[in-house]
């Protein structure tokens, strides 16, 4: 086991490790947040994450929020590895980024799962924000932060962005829409199960809240395999993490959207399963547009040729230059 763990291990920082001309560049770190589960309780939880700094002094930092089964490296992984990673792309263009696990997942710490609260996720993101803005986390106070997610981070970016707009500047997200697949969701239901049964973590201790994906299940669902790199797809597989659901529906209605008073990008891939199709970009803003206020600025990219997990993907650098792009025009506050 331990064999095999090593060998993924590196695997994966061969995949994720920045190119020499982005590492001159960019100073990262890792980070340790303290924080609550509820609102009011006490900070006796720890989130892990890796802050990166561009050269210059960035006023705008992007909160990266990693979805369902994922880690802060998802953020960090080049589906292309002759291109960069999104973390890469917006530090070259001057912005800092904080990659984060959620708690239970990663190095952040895995609190029994019966403390989750339904919005605890959302509470933790919410002291994050502050903290940053509050330069409690290294690189100085940011006046601006821009929330990125994908899948459940994107869920869980959005309505803070709706609940809370004051402490949020702009909004990217990524693999989740309005329409998702209910029946696919179903369907993908039964490839996930209790963490303590998969051989990776039955000796962490785990209780049964906590869950994994079973053995090939992202390569079924979360990849549009023609697109993919069969390596970039095993790393994924062998770094894989646990999560834990709250009770409750975790996926919160689009009606929510109206509350978002700052610009919104919507990416999705052409051959996620787990949301229902669309055709194009044009297509794509159309269906989300109505759940959206004027102060979102509601932009949509629809990526050809990929599937859920859009950084692990051959495209990705191509939809990462395109919020680069859009972080220049909605948002700015990139260091010069």
């Amino acid at each position: 086991m331990r064999v095999r763990t090593a060998a993924a291990a590196t695997l994966l920082l061969t995949l994720i490790s920045p190119p020499e001309a982005a590492s001159a560049t960019t100073t990262c770190k890792p980070v340790s947040a303290e924080v609550a589960m509820t609102s009011g309780g006490p900070a006796d939880q720890r989130v892990a994450g890796t802050l990166c700094l561009p050269r210059g002094r960035a006023a705008t930092v992007q909160l990266l929020i990693p979805g369902g089964f994922y880690g802060q490296a998802y953020w960090q992984a080049r589906g292309d590895r002759r291109r960069p990673s999104y973390v890469e792309t917006m530090t070259a263009a001057g912005y800092a980024t904080l990659a984060i696990d959620r708690l239970g997942t990663g190095a952040s710490t895995y609190p029994p799962s019966a403390r989750f609260r339904q919005d605890t996720h959302q509470i933790v993101v919410r002291q994050l924000i502050e903290q940053l803005r509050a330069g409690r986390l290294g690189g100085g106070r940011f006046t601006k932060v821009v929330l990125v997610g994908h899948s459940l981070g994107s869920t869980l970016a959005r309505t803070l962005a709706a609940t809370h707009p004051a402490g949020v500047d702009g909004v990217i997200l990524t693999g989740e829409s309005s329409a998702p697949n209910q029946a696919a969701f179903e369907q993908m239901g039964a490839q996930i199960y209790r963490a303590a049964d998969d051989p990776r973590f039955a000796e962490r201790g785990l209780d049964d809240g906590y869950l994994t994906t079973r053995p090939g299940m992202r390569a079924a669902w979360f990849y549009h395999r023609p697109n993919a790199d069969p390596k970039v797809i095993a790393a994924d597989e062998a770094t894989k993490t646990t999560d834990v659901f709250p009770p409750g529906d975790s996926y919160t209605p689009p009606s929510i959207n109206k509350g978002i008073q700052v610009p919104v990008l919507i990416v999705t891939g052409e051959y996620d399963k787990l949301l229902t199709p669309t055709h194009s970009s044009t297509e794509l803003r159309a269906q989300e547009a109505p759940f959206y206020g004027p102060r979102a600025k509601l932009e949509a990219v629809l990526v050809p040729g990929t599937g859920h997990v859009l950084n692990a993907h051959r495209t990705a650098s191509g939809w990462s230059a395109k919020a680069r792009d859009w972080a220049d025009r909605r948002v700015g506050g990139a260091a010069r």
